[in-house]
């Protein structure tokens, strides 16, 4: 019966081993890398757009130097993730929150007024900035607040489920639950394993086991998510290493305890065998 149990509880490990990091990496691919990715994309669109619209005489190479300059730009950034985890967060409730993009966008575009003027080799005046801002809002009428109920209302209720979910699972109250699982996990099967070292095998097992799991699937999350944004914009990519270096000190660790179990043994035996 205690083998059954202790092989349950190393199951629930691996589980739990495998769970963590995926959630950890699944929320920076889609919040960060997916919808974050989006969101950049339009936003600069929209601001190269508005900013390039009234000058003339404008080279493709300077239209294309403006783009670089408010994609890379640390403020864009900043709004992109200001906003990204907001959105999944959103469309799981029923009231949401109004915000008004008016002011950080005003904002950004202020602080990248030298850089234009670098550019297009001319002074902006604030006005003139100003005008630009209107034209990145005026053909998004509706609030933000309307925009995440709409799509809510739109949404098929599988899709509604889904993100549902996702909010569930990558919440840090879920973390937290997953990491008390597995401490009393392996509290258990210590108290289950003599002598009082044995538990380490099975949380080596596990965490080998885990390794492979976390890598494969990161792979997966990498290729899928990666696609899906090569469909928003080429430039963006999305890479696995973060997942594939957790397997990879997963597994070191994992075979670390198994050595220290074979130490530990050799010396339970020569022990026994003087005594």
């Amino acid at each position: 019966m205690k083998t059954f149990i202790r092989g349950v509880l190393t199951t629930v490990l691996v589980f739990t081993f495998v769970l963590i990091p995926t959630v950890i990496y699944s929320e920076k691919a889609i919040n960060n890398d997916l919808i974050g990715g989006y969101l950049k994309s339009e936003l600069t669109n929209q601001m190269t757009e508005a900013i390039t619209e009234d000058i003339e005489n404008l080279s493709e190479e300077e239209y294309h130097q403006i783009k670089s300059e408010i994609k890379n730009d640390k403020e864009i950034n900043a709004l992109v993730e200001k906003y990204s985890s907001r959105i999944i967060e959103d469309l799981s409730k029923e009231k949401v929150e109004d915000i008004s993009l008016e002011e950080d966008i005003k904002s950004l575009l202020h602080s990248n007024k030298d850089t234009l003027e670098r550019v297009i080799g001319r002074e902006i005046s604030n006005e003139q900035l100003d005008q630009m801002i209107d034209t990145v809002l005026q053909d998004n009428e509706n609030t933000y607040q309307q925009i995440i109920q709409q799509a809510r209302q739109e949404m098929p209720k599988e899709a509604q489920n889904m993100i549902d979910s996702y909010n569930t699972i990558t919440s840090k109250e879920f973390i937290v639950i997953a990491v008390i699982i597995s401490v009393i996990a392996i509290v258990i099967i210590a108290l289950l394993k003599k002598p009082y070292y044995k538990w380490i095998v099975n949380v080596g097992i596990a965490g080998i086991i885990a390794a492979l799991f976390v890598s494969l699937i990161g792979g997966s999350i990498a290729l899928l998510v990666g696609l899906v944004i090569k469909s928003v914009d080429e430039t963006i990519s999305i890479s696995a290493k973060p997942m594939l270096i957790t397997a990879v000190i997963m597994l070191a660790s994992s075979l670390l305890l198994i050595i220290v179990n074979n130490i530990l043994d050799k010396k339970r035996e020569n022990k026994n065998a003087i005594s």
